[in-house]
């Protein structure tokens, strides 16, 4: 287990922790990762970089962007919290050397595992220029400490917010192009799609590219496979021959494909934990609002109602499936409603005499009885309405 001493969000869905794990602390080199679980019976193994570490505090720094089921699980944690599993350091540490200058571009929580990097590659002595790339200036990380150890940074926006707009290849570029500023290597950092263009930025110009790839991965020791990549047209396992490869050897489609290959599960794991915590969207949350400020106005009405004021009560929409997950699973679509949203709905009933919901019904539940304590909030006294007549329609069954 380690031990989380130190939590921040960086941005909607960004977090930093800094986590209790001496040995690896020491361990540690720039470019290595670690492997955790939130749940060590049956969770999800999740490969994170190593953004930092601190020996005399015996911690490392993780920094994860929320994309799914376990990284959503993760950023719940607070200190004093325990991660069940998170075994390291992995993979092969990062080649460094004095290049001479060395260009090292990272985009969004690409940031994070560069950081080590660069600190590495300065100590070795190297002229080190950084092209930081994000979509708008919010979702820079480490801006103060990467500033610190650059000997020239460049910060690209894609809508312009901070630095300059566009995309962090088209400086790249102009390095290259740089006939006494040209990089003697580059490292790249990022979506694999950033990292795929910087690849292919600096290959007509023959300059080294190395990049650190995010496949997916299992078991982080070379066993299952999971994490397989092409390089040069042989077959490399990220977590033990990477991960970092040449940037230019990568089959960068066949990376990409196998990197969607799960999409669906990924999607359903999540929409079912969110389910599972009590996450509601957006939309759901506003009904549920509405429903509660509709009961405190139901509740300060004379009792009992009369029709007009049952009459004027809202209809109470049924919380559903997205249309784009419920393509996809065999789900119910109706999601059903909150407390308050079924005590509202049920005070709109109008309690006919004549009864046509009983008559209709083909075991003859006392409908409005039901209704009548749902209105009430005594859902227990409802569900055992439902379970009498259930009872007897199964006994008049076996008498026939």
């Amino acid at each position: 287990m380690a031990k989380i001493l130190f939590k921040k969000q960086l941005s909607p869905a960004v977090f930093q922790f800094r986590v209790e794990a001496p040995l690896i602390a020491q361990e540690r080199k720039a470019g290595q990762f670690i492997i955790l679980q939130t749940n060590k019976d049956n969770g999800e193994r999740v490969p994170l970089t190593i953004a930092d570490a601190d020996t005399t505090e015996g911690s490392i720094t993780l920094i994860f962007q929320t994309v799914g089921k376990t990284t959503t699980e993760l950023s719940k944690f607070e200190v004093g919290d325990d991660i069940p599993v998170l075994v390291g350091p992995l993979g092969s540490p990062t080649h460094i050397e004095n290049f001479g200058h060395v260009v090292c571009v990272c985009g969004g929580v690409g940031i994070a595992p560069m950081h080590p990097i660069v600190q590495a590659m300065k100590k070795a002595g190297n002229k080190v220029t950084i092209i930081m790339g994000a979509r708008n200036e919010s979702l820079f990380l480490m801006k103060e400490e990467m500033t610190a150890l650059a000997d020239e940074i460049i910060f690209m926006t894609d809508d312009g917010s901070y630095g300059r707009k566009g995309l962090v290849t088209e400086p790249l570029k102009e390095l290259c192009e740089d006939t006494k500023g040209k990089p003697d290597m580059v490292l790249a950092i990022g979506p694999p799609i950033m990292m795929k263009f910087c690849a292919l930025t600096t290959k007509p110009y023959g300059v080294k590219t190395v990049v650190s790839l995010n496949s997916i991965m299992v078991d982080g020791t070379g066993m299952c496979g999971g994490c397989r990549v092409t390089i040069g047209g042989k077959t490399k396992f990220v977590c033990v021959d990477g991960p970092e490869f040449d940037g230019h050897e990568v089959d960068w489609n066949n990376m990409l494909q196998r990197m969607g290959a799960f999409k669906p599960q990924e999607q359903e794991a999540l929409h079912r934990f969110g389910a599972n915590d009590g996450h509601k969207c957006n939309i759901d949350k506003m009904a549920d609002a509405k429903a509660k400020e509709e009961l405190e106005k139901i509740n300060a009405l004379p009792k009992p109602l009369k029709p007009k004021d049952k009459t004027a009560i809202p209809a109470q929409p049924m919380p559903q499936l997205e249309p784009s997950y419920r393509a996809r699973v065999m789900e119910e679509v109706a999601q059903g409603y909150t407390e308050a949203q079924a005590i509202v709905e049920a005070n709109r009933c109008l309690a006919c005499k004549n009864q046509p919901c009983v008559e209709s019904c083909p075991v003859h539940i006392d409908i409005p009885a039901f209704i009548a304590k749902i209105a009430e909030g005594d859902f227990k006294a409802a569900i055992a309405k439902i379970i009498s007549a259930a009872v007897f329609a199964r006994r008049n069954a076996s008498a026939r």
